[in-house]
């Protein structure tokens, strides 16, 4: 069985994304998976600076000290990375993608500490309109980058027409995490 790894982007904890996460994560553990959840809005990450340095401490991949060496050793231990974000200019949230940028120390490092290896991803999307398409793209374009396995999406659409303390769960995202092999 697979440990699986969710990195939520969402600073909200109790609304969209977080539905989809819990969702996804009830279909990943009825097939034997475990997963682990980092919600990162509970921690200290700051963007990736473009130094081109990282890598040269593999116990903290990145020169700048934050809480990115929490994500790092989860990271190491997962073989499943799921992208959990709400749409944000038809993008990652700033969270997600800030982790996504400092992910890059690892190659630094060795690429394969990121790339290959047998390792899968699978993105998570709620959107307040039906318009995650350039999210998609993005997504299958860094698996194929990535050599990963690319598990797939599942979105939660029109949020800003759902109520908010009535959150509905997801039939595509517990789908998608029972069909993790």
């Amino acid at each position: 069985m697979s440990h699986i790894l969710i990195l939520n982007g969402s600073a909200r904890p109790d609304a969209f994304t977080a539905s989809l996460i819990r969702s996804f994560r009830k279909g990943a553990e009825t097939v034997g998976h475990t997963v682990e959840i980092i919600d990162l809005h509970r921690l200290e990450i700051r963007p990736c600076i473009g130094c081109l340095h990282g890598g040269r401490d593999n116990e903290h991949p990145c020169v700048q000290r934050d809480d990115m060496d929490l994500v790092y050793a989860a990271f190491r231990g997962a073989d499943v990375i799921v992208f959990a974000t709400p749409l944000f200019f038809w993008s990652y949230s700033g969270l997600l993608k800030n982790v996504i940028d400092r992910l890059w120390a690892l190659a630094e490092h060795d690429r394969r500490d990121l790339i290959g290896q047998g390792r899968g991803g699978a993105l998570l999307v709620a959107a307040g309109g039906s318009h995650p398409a350039l999210l998609y793209d993005h997504f299958a374009y860094m698996m194929r980058r990535l050599a990963w396995h690319d598990y797939g999406t599942a979105a939660m659409l029109h949020t800003d027409e759902m109520d908010l303390h009535a959150v509905p769960e997801s039939e595509a995202a517990f789908a998608l995490g029972a069909s993790i092999k």
